[in-house]
């Protein structure tokens, strides 16, 4: 039997994700003896793909964003096929018989359902066992909605791997998402705590490292893993049985890899963190979601600011390429100018390599934020979920407006862009850390904030694009002239202007020798060159060349410093 599980949203393009948590189900269905399908794309394509498959049964992957959505194609679904259709995913505990009767869907279904799913068809399409008997799942019976308690799966070895053929989208390459274990030991107060999230579980790290080689055998382009879990980094000697695992993979194949980080756990030993490096960690997720310390206690995240500053400013030595983060917009009232503060000296203490973004604060079902709002001081604007999104706030201090976290949230990210474009401006960044972030852009894919704010002065991205292709160095004041050939970074003619009667260069006003400097700097002849022909028509009033050559090289200096030039020996 045929059974398509769905992931859509009109918001997300839901094709560039692997949906992992659908291909497991799809992995535990196949084992049970069903046909699974998985989409995952635009939906005004899935009423086709059900008319193509014929499924004797529908899944939904339900989650914060596309509930009515859901429920829209529900109906559909059932008007037009009179299958059954099942609702799961991280928004089914919130989810109930209301639901049910605007959706016409049959069944909710909560918690881990790789055993739960098969049951339910085998009862549903088979008249195979008890529904009374199938863990988290919600129906109404004779009027009245009922449900059980969620399907918690404790031996997570024991579930077969990602069903990636089930997928109905051939042209798509899977196998970049890994979980290595479910469930959290935190209980911050704004995460959404799906079934079984405060019960810690892991898969042994050999089944970890297996799934990763049969993803890469079946996809060749996979160059970077994503793992997925906040239980990663909780215990140091399962990282060094990873760590270990990946060093003989990357013997073979260049790949690369991400994880999240609680730095109130790992500070104790964060030592560990170039042994990650050089297993092939790249890009790292911290959470801090605040800089007033009170609101971090408040949210239950047990971590300090000054761990964080100490581990960010650490890992930035060690080489790590990103760390990533997020700062909560809309929480409990901070203290004025805290977040700031602390985005302004993360910035300085990891440029180029700490990767800042800011949300807003997220009402989910079963937070204590969404059942006990007084606590923190909110006020709740769409306790249903049906209006909220990430682009605009319905959770605000008291006393604040929706306008007011708006603005907020603009002036906080005016903070974070202008402090990184100072950096940019001030040639504040180290090549090295430039060149990583490059080489994780446009090798792995991996585009950082920063790789986006260099790639928006155009000066600096070909500056620094030209180091990372090696076709140039930057300038050193010991380059041997002889040698040295200087190229300009970009075009005169889209660049120079003369409007004002002399020539400017990025609103700057050009002296005759900086003008002529540029204007041979074309990569075709060596400094010593240019040197000799420009101290002829310049050389007058300096006392000798070798005081003429020490003002050449200190243009030479100011115009690496603006991006203006590369330099190639030969």
């Amino acid at each position: 039997m045929k059974i398509l599980l769905c992931n859509v949203s009109k918001k997300y393009e839901t094709r560039v994700h692997d949906y992992l948590g659908l291909f497991y189900l799809a992995g535990a269905l196949e084992a049970a003896g069903f046909e699974p399908l998985v989409f995952h794309g635009k939906p005004e394509e899935l009423l086709e793909q059900v008319k193509q498959n014929q499924p004797d049964a529908v899944g939904f992957s339900c989650d914060f964003d596309n509930v009515s959505l859901i429920a829209d194609l529900s109906r559909k679904i059932k008007n037009g096929w009179e299958i059954p259709v099942i609702v799961g995913g991280p928004q089914s505990i919130a989810l109930d018989g209301q639901f049910l009767k605007e959706s016409q869907a049959d069944y909710i279904l909560s918690g881990e359902c790789e055993v739960s799913l098969p049951l339910l068809l085998k009862a549903v399409l088979n008249d195979e066992g008890n529904l009374n008997a199938i863990n988290g799942l919600g129906m109404i019976r004779d009027g009245v909605f009922t449900v059980t308690p969620p399907e918690i799966i404790k031996d997570l070895d024991a579930l077969p791997l990602p069903a990636y053929h089930a997928s109905l989208h051939i042209d798509h390459a899977y196998g970049k998402l890994i979980f290595t274990g479910r469930g959290c030991p935190y209980q911050c107060a704004y995460c959404a705590p799906s079934p079984g999230k405060q019960q810690v579980r892991l898969r042994s790290i050999p089944l970890v490292l297996e799934e990763i080689k049969l993803n890469l055998e079946n996809n060749p382009e996979l160059k970077y893993i994503i793992i997925m879990d906040d239980a990663f980094t909780l215990s140091r000697e399962r990282i060094e049985e990873f760590c270990r695992g990946m060093r003989e993979i990357r013997k073979d194949r260049d790949l690369v890899w991400y994880c999240e980080c609680h730095v109130g756990r790992i500070k104790n030993w964060m030592d560990i963190l170039p042994t990650m490096i050089d297993a092939g960690l790249v890009r790292l997720q911290i959470g801090i979601e605040s800089g007033d310390q009170q609101v971090i206690d408040a949210y239950n995240k047990h971590v300090k600011i000054d761990d964080i500053v100490e581990f960010v400013t650490y890992a930035a030595a060690c080489g790590l390429t990103q760390i990533a983060t997020n700062f909560i917009v809309g929480g409990p009232a901070e203290s004025p100018g805290a977040t700031a503060t602390l985005i302004k000296t993360l910035i300085d203490r990891a440029p180029g390599i700490i990767d800042i973004i800011t949300g807003f604060l997220r009402a989910y079902p079963g937070t204590e934020i969404m059942d006990n709002p007084e606590k923190f001081n909110l006020v709740l604007h769409d306790q249903s979920g049906r209006l909220s999104g990430d682009d605009y706030p319905f959770v605000t201090p008291v006393g604040c407006s929706q306008d007011q976290i708006m603005n907020m949230r603009q002036e906080l990210n005016k903070v974070i862009r202008q402090s990184m474009q100072n950096k940019i401006k001030n040639h504040a960044l180290k090549n090295e850390v430039v060149q990583k972030q490059f080489n994780a852009a446009l090798k792995y894919g991996i585009r950082s904030r920063w790789f986006e704010e260099i790639a928006a002065n155009p000066r600096a991205y070909e500056y620094y694009y030209v180091l990372y292709l090696n076709e140039g160095q930057a300038f050193e004041r010991s380059m041997d002239f002889s040698s040295d050939y200087p190229q300009r970074t970009f075009e005169l003619w889209r660049t120079m202007t003369f409007t004002e009667g002399f020539p400017k260069l990025d609103g700057m006003a050009l002296s005759p020798l900086e003008y002529e400097l540029l204007l041979r700097c074309a990569g075709k002849r060596s400094l010593a060159e240019i040197e000799v022909e420009l101290y002829e028509h310049f050389g007058g009033p300096y006392h000798d060349p070798a005081e003429f050559h020490g003002k050449l090289v200190d243009l030479l200096d100011q115009f690496d410093f603006k991006y203006w030039l590369t330099h190639f020996v030969i």
